[in-house]
C-alpha cells in the first residue's frame, strides 16, 4: 500500500478560493497522481465526463527526453485538485505562515466508497510533464512545485485548466532564438543566434538591416524594410548544423560539444564541422558570401523597396538557404571550407530565371512555393 505524502506549503488566497503551494519530489507525486481525463461515459455521447485532455504519447516521450537534460527544468507549478477527505492539513510548529500537507488515502463510509492514496490527487494541469518523468534515469533530483487545491467541484477544476491553457499567448520564436545570447555554453541554436544577429549587423552585407529582431519592427527601422524574422533566419542555418540540437547543448554543458557524434555527416549537414571547431567566423563569411551572390545576381529582387518580389522574403529564404547545401557541395567534395562569394556567382550565372518571374503569383506563400523555387534553382543550374 502506498505511504502517505508529506508536503511543505504555502497558502496562497486567491478570488476563487485558497490553495496552497509546495515543492515535493516527481517520484512521490506520481505516488498519488492521476488525470481525470474528459471522456464519453459507456460510449454514450450525452455523458461526459472529467475536464483533461488525453494524454500525447509523442509530447510525453519529448518531455521523456528533455528531462534527462542537464538544463532540464520545470518552473511553473503542477496543478492539483485533492479530495478534503484525503489530505490532512495543520499549521507548521517549525515555522510561521508554513503548513504540513499530509496526503492520504480514504477508508470509504457508508455513503462513499474508498479511494486509494494513489488517485487521491486529479490532475489540473501538468499530466504531461509528470507523465515524461515516469522513467527519469538522473540521479540528481527532481522536484516539482505544486499548486493545491483542496476540495473544489469540477466546476472550479474546469475554470483552472481553462484559465491556465486558454489565456496564455505563445511566446514568438524570435523572442526564444533571443535569448540564447545569454547562454554561455555552445549549442547550434546559439551559434546559429550569433551569426544571424552578425549578418544583421554587417553594413556591407546582404542582410544588413532586414532581420526582424524579436518579432516586432526594429526601433529606427522602416516596416517593410525587416522582411524576414529573426527565426526564420536561424531555423534556416540550424538545419546545416549538427542533427538533435537539444542533445548537443546538453553535451555543451558538459564540455563535450567538439565531440563529434557517428551520425555526423559534413555533407548531409554542412555547418557541422565548423561547429564542432566552435568556428562560427566560417558559418559567417560562408552565409554572407552565398547571400552576396544572390544579390548580385538579382539585385533589385534582393533589395526590394516597394515590397515587389519574393526572394529576400520567408519562403525564398528557405528555398535558398535549402539550395546552400547543393550548391556549396557542388564546390567543395573533400574538406569543408569557406566558399567564395566568386565561386557562388559562378553557380547563379548559369541560373537563367527573370526577376519578374521573382514574385507570388509564381512562388506562392507557404511551404509549397518555397518548394517549388527550390526545384526551380536546381533544376536550372544543373546541380
Amino acid at each position: 500500500m502506498t505511504e502517505p505524502v508529506k508536503i511543505k506549503a504555502l497558502k496562497v488566497d486567491q478570488p476563487i478560493g485558497e490553495f496552497y503551494i509546495g515543492a515535493v519530489s516527481y517520484d512521490e507525486l506520481l505516488k498519488i497522481s492521476t488525470a481525470d481525463v474528459r471522456r464519453f461515459l459507456d460510449d454514450n455521447a450525452a455523458t461526459l465526463e472529467g475536464i483533461q485532455r488525453k494524454l500525447n504519447q509523442t509530447r510525453k516521450n519529448k518531455i521523456a527526453k528533455y528531462v534527462e537534460f542537464e538544463y532540464a527544468s520545470f518552473p511553473t507549478s503542477v496543478v492539483l485538485s485533492i479530495d478534503e477527505r484525503c489530505i490532512k492539513i495543520e499549521e507548521s510548529k517549525d515555522c510561521f505562515g508554513l503548513f504540513d500537507l499530509v496526503i492520504h488515502g480514504f477508508e470509504g463510509d457508508d455513503q462513499n466508497d474508498p479511494i486509494k492514496v494513489d488517485e487521491s490527487a486529479f490532475i489540473i494541469d501538468g499530466q504531461h510533464r509528470l507523465a515524461g518523468l515516469e522513467n527519469f534515469s538522473n540521479r540528481k533530483p527532481f522536484e516539482l512545485n505544486v499548486s493545491i487545491f483542496v476540495g473544489i467541484d469540477k466546476a472550479d477544476q474546469a475554470e483552472i485548466f481553462s484559465t491556465v491553457n486558454l489565456t496564455q499567448t505563445k511566446v514568438n520564436k524570435s523572442l526564444v532564438y533571443d535569448l540564447y545570447a545569454y547562454q554561455e555554453k555552445p549549442s547550434p541554436t546559439k551559434m546559429a543566434h550569433e551569426v544571424t544577429i552578425a549578418l544583421d549587423r554587417d553594413d556591407a552585407g546582404p542582410f544588413h538591416e532586414k532581420i526582424k529582431r524579436l518579432g516586432v519592427t526594429t526601433p529606427g527601422r522602416k516596416k517593410r524594410q525587416e522582411r524576414l524574422s529573426q527565426a526564420t533566419i536561424v531555423r534556416g542555418i540550424l538545419r546545416h548544423m549538427p542533427a538533435r540540437p537539444d542533445e548537443e547543448r546538453n553535451k555543451g554543458i558538459l564540455g563535450f560539444n567538439k565531440k563529434p557524434e557517428k551520425s555526423d555527416n559534413w555533407k548531409r549537414r554542412i555547418f557541422t564541422p565548423f561547429y564542432r571547431k566552435n568556428d562560427d567566423v566560417s558559418v559567417f563569411e560562408i552565409l554572407t558570401n552565398y547571400f552576396s551572390a544572390v544579390e548580385n545576381k538579382w539585385p533589385s529582387a534582393w533589395d526590394d523597396k516597394e515590397d515587389q518580389y519574393m526572394l529576400c522574403s520567408t519562403n525564398g529564404y528557405n528555398a535558398l538557404i535549402r539550395f546552400l547545401q547543393d550548391a556549396y557541395l557542388s564546390i567543395v567534395s573533400d574538406v569543408p571550407r569557406v566558399v567564395t562569394k566568386e565561386e557562388f556567382n559562378q553557380i547563379f550565372k548559369s541560373i537563367e530565371l527573370p526577376k519578374n518571374r521573382l514574385v507570388v503569383t509564381e512562388y506562392l506563400p507557404g511551404g509549397a512555393g518555397g518548394s517549388k523555387l527550390y526545384k526551380d534553382l536546381l533544376y536550372l543550374s544543373g546541380l
